[in-house]
């Protein structure tokens, strides 16, 4: 969100991230979602049922990082999805396009503060259901903590980022090692491999939950002011990005699944399980070891952390956007002069985030709805993103020459087909009939203030925002990008016979079995690699930029 900075500051340092660093900032900004949330999606579904979910989330994300960088490319100095959208449809398609950011984040942070607490009511007494009044005062405590921190300056908080982002990845490292130690391979692959009274229905059902994986990942392609050749490092780095997280997300499911039976991983007692890793390494014969336990668990709750770290970071920055741009209160838009910071926007997230975690006390599914409430925004927000995106694709070609996603229109298309099969399950899984209502009572309040008090404040969004001068890019053979194409629609289309399977429809897959399973992963996987090849091979330099 580099044009997010106060009237009268000068323009974020250009020209430093490299595709390597674009790298990092995507992995660090998820790699926390392996702890928690995912195995929500398990209840019911199994494992494979969840794997294939999760796959196909990391296709659709993968196509919605390349299509964004078309817009953040050519807008590096816009601020974010509040001012593609105005470019594309005026102030109204900008608010939503905002406001659907900032609830992804502000529900992504609450989720992630509970979990924090969780963890820690976990380890002071692991025989025994979480003590909630802990979990809220622990959950408390991170909210306050990370407001000081980031209310005190950039340097600071990004020292913190890195070293929480370690801190997960040494967590994850330590978790498959402990786990493999009971791993049954048949606990991951049963019989039947996805549970028969469902169907194909698990795959969609498991879907929500396995968008936690990947949730907010969009932050890095926000970079492009501050990138070495946005056109090239942007994609190239997320696409590294996402590959990566396809390895994470493959080995936590596998490990996790394979050392615990996975209804333990995703229930307990008759309440969703916040903390799994801990509950595996818990429950195997290596974590009665008080050290194994217990550093895993110090461990990972520093690198749990590090997503509300960057979620407070995300919601505050596009509230700070908002208040700037006169959508929101221009209070909200205002800068600690000293720390150069915004304050305003941080404590208005705070307080939101507190009171959300306040309110657990009484709502015992509080980590699984705002986990919900994030996707649920996050598909909104891919939607809106996408149109705009077909929007100024013929309006204003010109300003999207700097990078093009590659495949044409069916990344787009990608993007919007997945995300509506996403959508058309959430009133299905939610079990307690919070989620759609809350989810359109955020909605509705912002909507009734933007169209009160907001409309007549926004400001007039720059037209000077032209796209970077950048070196052409080769693109693929053209059998190539064919190729690409051909994996991409089969997995589309094998996705939407799940679908029409899954609501009822005729059932041209038949019975879930071993050999259907392994199909629909498999095209699945080959479509992900066809894409990421083609953008490797697109974006790909003869220099040594990568080494930078």
């Amino acid at each position: 969100m580099g044009a997010e900075q106060p009237n009268g500051a000068s323009d974020l340092r250009g020209g430093q991230l490299r595709v390597r660093d674009i790298w990092a900032l995507g992995v660090g900004i998820v790699v926390c979602g392996q702890y928690f949330g995912w195995n929500l999606g398990l209840e019911n579904n199994g494992p494979v049922a969840m794997l294939i979910a999760s796959l196909t989330v990391c296709l659709l994300f993968l196509a919605w990082v390349l299509t964004l960088s078309e817009l953040t490319v050519a807008m590096p100095r816009a601020g974010g999805p509040l001012d593609y959208g105005h470019r594309a449809g005026g102030p109204w398609l900008g608010f939503l396009m905002g406001w659907s950011m900032f609830l992804e984040c502000l529900f992504g942070g609450v989720a992630t503060a509970l979990a924090g607490g969780k963890y820690v009511a976990f380890l002071i007494d692991p025989n025994n259901p979480p003590d909630n009044s802990i979990a809220v005062a622990v959950g408390l405590s991170i909210v306050v903590i990370f407001f000081l921190l980031q209310a005190r300056g950039v340097k600071e908080q990004a020292r913190a980022l890195v070293l929480m982002t370690y801190a997960a990845i040494l967590g994850l490292v330590i978790f498959w090692v402990v786990s493999l130690t009971n791993f049954s391979w048949d606990r991951v692959w049963a019989t039947p491999v996805i549970p028969a009274e469902k169907g194909w229905q698990a795959v969609l059902d498991a879907m929500p939950f396995a968008l936690w994986w990947l949730i907010i990942i969009e932050a890095a392609a926000l970079a492009a002011e501050e990138s070495h050749t946005p056109a090239r490092t942007i994609p190239r780095g997320l696409t590294w990005a996402i590959l990566t997280v396809i390895v994470l997300v493959v080995f936590t499911t596998v490990t996790a699944c394979g050392a615990l039976p996975f209804q333990q991983i995703a229930v307990k007692d008759d309440n969703p399980v916040d903390y799994p890793l801990a509950e595996v390494i818990r429950q195997i014969p290596a974590g009665k070891s008080p050290l194994v336990f217990y550093g895993f668990g110090v461990v990972a709750l520093f690198g749990l952390v590090a997503s509300y770290h960057g979620l407070l970071y995300g919601a505050s920055r596009q509230v700070f956007a908002m208040g700037r741009s006169g959508f929101l209160s221009p209070a909200l838009g205002r800068v600690n002069e000293k720390r150069q910071t915004p304050v305003p926007a941080l404590a208005a997230c705070s307080l939101l985030t507190a009171g959300f975690v306040l309110a657990t006390l009484w709502f015992k599914e509080a980590i699984e709805m705002a986990v919900l409430v994030a996707g649920f925004a996050a598909l909104v927000l891919y939607l809106l993103s996408m149109w705009s995106l077909f929007r100024l694709r013929r309006r204003e070609p010109v300003l999207l020459t700097g990078y093009r996603a590659p495949l044409g229109w069916w990344l787009p298309l990608c993007v919007v087909l997945l995300s509506v099969m996403a959508v058309a399950v959430y009133p299905r899984i939610d079990k307690n009939g919070v989620v759609v209502p809350l989810g359109l009572g955020m909605y509705a309040m912002g909507i009734t203030y933007f169209a009160l008090c907001g409309r007549k404040r926004v400001t007039r969004i720059p037209e000077d925002v032209a796209p970077q001068a950048t070196p052409p890019v080769e693109l693929p053979a053209r059998g190539f990008h064919w190729v690409a194409v051909a994996a991409l629609a089969v997995a589309l289309g094998v996705m939407g016979v799940v679908t029409v399977a899954a609501f009822g429809g005729p059932d041209l897959l038949g019975s879930p079995n071993d050999v259907s399973a392994v199909g629909v992963l498999g095209v699945i996987v080959v479509a992900i690699v066809a894409v990421a090849a083609v953008e490797l091979w697109q974006t790909r330099s003869g220099g040594d930029d990568d080494q930078k």
